[in-house]
């Protein structure tokens, strides 16, 4: 799915008008068979003076801004004469017939200038002719593009031809109800189906019919609904710098108590997405639920030796999942990952929208102390030493490890090229840090009221954390913590470890 196109109208302009990120395209639709495309038949007038297929498309340009081009989409083939408009734009330059071309329209135009001054020459070099033979071959054209979306935006195979169909009529269904709107009643916008729109609904229409299928293959492709914690607020700079920032994760009360033992239960949603490789979640090594319990429970028993880190990395990991469309890379699995860089703890692709994937790494730290400010300073030049000592090894081992074929489409390899220098890409990079603590803002009953102060507290400790970016060579790259206050850690770790033991039984 181009990531270029951002929106589609019918009737607004021309016939069907196409937003892609940098110009509009008016397409005109010639449904009629047995039609003879030739140089006559596009510059006879069809209604009054000036109303040619090339006139009528030249002067769109007085309802739009901006860049444009044109295309023509018909039944039957144009003839000779028009035969350099079925070329390419982008590979004209090497082909020959455009001068002869804008003779003979322009001979047969009386050299005709639109409103806004483009010409026929400027019509030519803008326009492409399309053909398209019957409704069938558009309709096939159609379902393997939906299938291809199907794989690459939410990796689901969509396997079955109804499945396909019913997608497709539910498309055509709204983009004929848009159509159909009147622009003397209705303002463009409403006439217009925008690119989040439909993603957000094909999104949902995929996995609905994904349920009915047995077939999987990109493993991370389902958001998980039920997060572990919520984000109580987004925390920022006074100043306005976005090189630093934080999020306040929160866990409400349940009949004045702290409710541990939903954190504990949620966090074991998550395991088997953090212990197991892709491809042991796949079943593609064909273990049986016995093997793949048993691994499961082995890496988990070790992990328990390391319950801190480990229920932070989950912490982390969950908070992530739940809230960005985001696929892991679970580097930390390889044993042969660069030794001490802890920022491979977790390693997230993070899609936003049309914007370029984004790559976020990061690890988690548990505190039990009081003496907040100091552990922050210490993890802000541990992350450093990380960033500065360890991101080309530990770019290249994510390139190294990370198995495509469980993931959806993503264009992270080139800023994970380590034949280019980091900065080139470090705005497309994300450090996170999830850093727990106990706060005696959180009370054992309840004290209502606190969140504001809470808030507050959380506000100070980012700006403690970005007091040095005016002296930091590090003051570009972009570095988020995510701040979990807890009313006691040592009763949080107690419940989750029960939890997980239970899991393990």
């Amino acid at each position: 799915m181009d990531k270029n196109m951002r929106f589609v109208r019918c009737e607004v302009v021309d016939d069907i008008d196409i937003g892609w990120t940098d110009l509009i395209e008016f397409v005109q639709v010639k449904g009629a068979e047995d039609r003879s495309w030739t140089i006559s038949a596009i510059t006879a007038n069809t209604d009054g003076a000036q109303t040619s297929l090339v006139q009528k498309q030249m002067k769109q340009l007085r309802k739009a801004t901006g860049d444009h081009t044109f295309r023509i989409i018909s039944v039957e083939n144009p003839t000779k004469a028009l035969d350099y408009l079925r070329i390419g734009r982008s590979i004209r330059s090497v082909k020959e017939g455009r001068d002869v071309l804008v003779k003979a329209l322009n001979a047969k135009l009386k050299d005709y200038v639109a409103p806004k001054g483009n010409t026929v020459a400027q019509w030519v070099d803008r326009v492409w002719w399309e053909v398209i033979p019957s409704l069938r071959e558009a309709e096939l054209l159609a379902l393997k593009n939906l299938r291809n979306a199907a794989l690459e935006v939410v990796g689901v195979p969509l396997t079955s031809d109804r499945a396909a169909e019913a997608i497709l009529k539910s498309i055509l269904i709204t983009l004929t109800k848009k159509s159909a709107l009147s622009r003397r009643i209705y303002c463009e916008d409403d006439k217009t189906y925008h690119r989040e729109n439909l993603l957000d609904w094909f999104r949902k229409e995929i996995l609905f019919h994904e349920k009915h299928s047995y077939v999987h293959s990109k493993i991370y492709a389902n958001k998980k609904t039920r997060p572990v914690l919520e984000v109580l607020s987004d925390i920022t700079l006074p100043t306005g710098n976005t090189f630093r920032s934080g999020k306040l994760l929160y866990q409400s009360y349940s009949l004045k108590s702290y409710r541990y033992r939903y954190i504990a239960e949620s966090l074991c949603t998550w395991v088997e997405e953090v212990l197991l490789l892709p491809q042991e979640i796949a079943d593609i090594a064909n273990l049986s639920t016995k093997q793949k319990f048993q691994r499961l429970k082995e890496r988990l028993s070790t992990s328990l030796k390391g319950l801190e880190d480990f229920v932070g990395n989950l912490l982390l990991h969950a908070a992530i999942r739940s809230t960005h469309l985001s696929q892991p890379i679970p580097a930390a699995l390889y044993v042969d990952h660069p030794v001490g860089v802890r920022i491979l703890n977790n390693v997230h692709i993070v899609q936003h929208g049309t914007k370029e994937h984004e790559l976020w790494i990061g690890f988690s730290h548990v505190y039990a102390g009081s003496d907040l400010s100091t552990c922050l300073e210490d993890l802000r030049e541990l992350l450093y030493r990380d960033v500065a000592g360890n991101i080309d090894p530990t770019r290249d081992r994510i390139l190294e490890i990370k198995e495509d074929s469980y993931l959806l489409k993503h264009d992270i390899d080139e800023i994970l090229d380590t034949t280019k220098a980091f900065d080139q890409y470090s705005k497309r990079y994300r450090f996170l840090l999830f850093f727990g603590y106990n706060s005696a803002l959180l009370t054992e009953p309840e004290t209502h009221g606190h969140e504001v102060a809470l808030i507050d507290q959380t506000n100070q400790l980012l700006s403690h954390f970005a007091a040095d970016l005016d002296a930091t060579k590090f003051d570009q790259i972009n570095i988020q913590i995510y701040f979990y206050p807890v009313p006691n850690l040592n009763t949080l770790l107690n419940s989750v470890q029960q939890e997980l033991e239970k899991y393990c039984a």
